[in-house]
């Protein structure tokens, strides 16, 4: 049985390299390559180094990396594996450190690791690394410097300062990393190119989001050739690195990626704060092999750790701001589910408003051309889109789901009466036909002439109740827009039926007459006024929630979307310029939607030609901005995406 160590498998980026010191041949080495003289096709490409030597056994070695180190195993081979000239036992792990000389037979190679220093015998390359960590740590002590240091600290405090200062109020990754790519180019007049990757999510590896040159041209992020050996060791070690004659460093100059691009120097520092990478921030040059110093390197390293604060700064910005998106659509979805028929109403609204707002920023209309909306003031008109109709949350449920003028029981109970005069009627007829026979000892023809004559009457009587009725069913359809009060009931309002004990009760009732009677919509005074407070009761709702500054309009806003320019509105009768811009635009997207939401029971959708009629004569009657509706129609805002 094998005497082996188990070296657990841990796939990972280049951080060593074997090289076959006769041909300068280079192979990196990952988690595990397997050394031999043929192909392998049970392993991937990258993990077979294969040497065409008779010598040398198919399956000649195996290297490893455990636990930060790397490790040989001689694979039981025929001619032995050596390491400094010591011939390994099979089957037995053997550390390996840079520099290391190896044999697979007679073929010699060397071992370069990238994990440790590198030895006194190895070329000399001026390399440096700096601990990143340091500067994501509180001072412990006053800084000491001599005097002759004394400006050069002078200069690093005014750059910091500036970072700290360009940094301070960023809210945005697009406009921190915009900042953060000028800053670099005027700290380091001789860097020519810059790039930026950072962590979308925790856990993952980072991506390029920027990447720039000196003379402004902007590489695309996804096309960026970059040295994975040099990103991973400043991710994985926490360290910044500064390369001087970058060829010439045989930890760097034998990657690929570097001889492509021709990188000649080049810094390249994380993103830390706590403990955390965030990303990174590479700085190069193809000129001059002598570009960056230590001092280039410890002041990067420095904004790196400004930045790092900002980020973070920003992703705990972002996720407030997810937190309050995610609140106000959950809080209106709550809302909205009280009405099953209104459902999606308050987002489309805010799809519109946000579609018409976007809209006046590109109109070329002369007197919308002064107005102009920051990304803050989109949002703000949204969310006060989305809200608009909070205070619904206070307005009782038969009121809000009300379907036609009567309510559903109401008018089963209407129904009802109806059939109970028509019952009472034919009692009061036989009845009366009973006690003529009595009184008169009617003969049969004689019966059969008055039974005929009363039935004739009852059926008269019984299609006047039924006509009564089908009038007013036709009443009790709501009308979109004002029409005149029908008459029909005027002739029901004081018909009564007389019950049994002589009772006589009216077929309508004063307060079905005046709902039925209602000139537009379905709703009564009463009721109107109770839909109606949902406005005060939604501002008094969003007055309660401390808006930031940029959102702080959101109240107001919401609170006069009911207003109209001639002061014929509610809650408060604003006239023209007390209803600002934002209000008028929510106004006309509330009313677009209202008239062509789709079928409600109390209304059916309406086409979109005639749904823009009635906007454009509320406009041509004063009531409506007819500007912003121009910009409305031209825009097409309720279709954009």
């Amino acid at each position: 049985m094998r005497n082996t160590v188990a070296v657990p498998e841990s796939p990972g980026p280049v951080t060593a390299y074997l090289e076959v010191t006769t041909t300068g041949e280079v192979f990196p080495l990952h988690d595990e390559v397997v050394i031999g003289r043929d192909p392998q096709d049970s392993l991937a490409e990258g993990h077979f180094f294969c040497i065409p030597e008779h010598t040398i056994s198919r399956r000649h070695a195996r290297v490893c990396l455990s636990g930060g180190e790397y490790f040989i195993e001689d694979l039981h081979s025929f001619n032995g594996t050596f390491v400094l000239g010591k011939r390994l036992r099979p089957g037995v792990w053997h550390p390996l450190h840079d520099g290391d000389e190896l044999s697979i037979s007679s073929t010699p190679l060397a071992f370069h690791s990238l994990l440790v220093p590198a030895r006194d015998s190895a070329p000399a390359v001026i390399r440096q690394t700096v601990d990143a960590t340091q500067y994501a740590r509180p001072l412990e002590g006053p800084l000491q410097t001599e005097d002759g240091d004394a400006q050069v600290m002078i200069r690093k405090l005014h750059a910091m300062a500036q970072v700290g200062i360009a940094l301070g109020a960023v809210t945005n990754s697009a406009t921190l990393t915009e900042k953060i790519m000028n800053l670099i180019f005027e700290l380091f007049p001789r860097a020519e190119r810059a790039f930026i990757l950072l962590r979308k999510n925790e856990g993952e590896a980072p991506v390029p989001v920027a990447a720039r040159w000196r003379d402004g041209t902007v590489e695309d992020p996804e096309q960026l050739r970059i040295s994975r050996t040099i990103v991973d060791e400043v991710l994985n070690r926490k360290l910044s690195i500064l390369s001087v004659d970058t060829l010439a460093d045989r930890h760097f100059g034998c990657q690929e990626s570097i001889v492509a691009q021709d990188i000649r120097s080049v810094m390249c520092v994380p993103l830390l704060l706590e403990g955390e990478v965030l990303g990174l921030i590479q700085l190069d040059t193809s000129s001059d092999p002598y570009a960056f110093n230590g001092q280039d390197l410890e002041m990067l390293t420095g904004v790196c750790a400004e930045m790092a604060v900002a980020l973070k700064n920003f992703q705990l910005y972002s996720d407030i701001e997810r937190l309050l998106e995610g609140f106000v659509c959950a809080s209106v979805q709550a809302i909205e589910e009280r009405d099953p028929a209104t459902a999606g109403h308050s987002f489309r609204v805010a799809h519109y408003a946000e579609n018409l707002a976007r809209a006046v920023d590109r109109t070329d209309e002369p007197e919308l051309r002064g107005i102009a909306f920051s990304e803050d003031q989109l949002r703000e008109i949204r969310y006060a889109a989305l809200l608009h109709d909070f205070g619904k949350v206070g307005v009782r449920e038969h009121v809000l789901r009300k379907e036609k003028k009567l309510h559903h029981a109401e008018m089963r109970l209407l129904e009802q009466r109806f059939k109970y005069a028509c019952a009472c009627l034919e009692r009061q007829a036989y009845r009366k036909l009973a006690e003529l026979h009595c009184e008169r000892e009617l003969g049969i023809t004689a019966f059969r002439e008055e039974k005929r004559r009363l039935e004739q009457g009852l059926r008269e009587e019984v299609a006047r109740l039924d006509e009564f009725l089908a009038a007013i069913r036709r009443a009790n359809e709501p009308a979109i827009s004002y029409t005149e009060r029908s008459h029909e009931l005027d002739r029901i309002l004081g018909c009564t039926v007389e019950e049994a004990d002589g009772v006589s009760v009216p077929l309508l009732s004063d307060s079905e007459f005046a709902a039925l009677s209602v000139s537009k919509g379905c709703l009564t005074a009463e009721e109107r006024k109770q839909i109606e407070s949902h406005v005060a009761d939604s501002y008094s709702f969003l007055i309660l929630i401390p808006w930031t500054r940029d959102l702080g309009g959101v109240p107001a806003i919401a609170h006069a979307h009911h207003e109209k320019l001639d002061g014929s509105g509610y809650p408060m009768g604003l006239r023209g310029a007390q209803i600002s811009i934002q209000t008028r635009i929510l106004t006309i997207s509330d009313i677009y939607d209202a008239l062509t939401a789709g079928d409600r029971p109390y209304k059916k959708a309406m086409s979109l030609e005639h749904a823009l009629d009635l906007l454009d004569a509320e406009c041509r009657a004063g009531r409506l901005d007819a500007r912003l509706f121009r910009v409305f129609v031209e825009s097409k805002a309720w279709a954009a995406a």
